[in-house]
């Protein structure tokens, strides 16, 4: 299922796809129905991108090294950067 909150451990190919489990087709369609009214916000998967990068291997030291590493350009790192700080404020607050 598309899901801007799954982000793989470890394969980046499989960024925005939740993998689900039902016990039957009428299981499988409510799990499906709830997905769709779940809007899919890049800045959501972006920012998971940077989270994986930023929680695994080397230390990042600058803005071109986070590019490099999670296929993401400056303008939409920092679009990432303030989904996840206005959402932080929003929980927090």
């Amino acid at each position: 299922m598309a899901d801007s909150s799954a982000v793989h451990p470890d394969d980046p190919l499989h960024d925005g796809l939740r993998r689900v489990t039902a016990c039957c087709e009428a299981h499988l369609e409510l799990i499906r129905a709830a997905y769709r009214q779940r809007p899919f916000v890049r800045e959501e998967l972006w920012a998971g991108k940077i989270g994986r990068v930023l929680t695994s291997g080397r230390p990042v030291l600058s803005m071109t090294e986070l590019a490099c590493r999670t296929g993401l350009d400056e303008p939409d790192i920092r679009r990432a950067i303030a989904w996840h700080n206005e959402r932080r404020r929003r929980l927090d607050g």
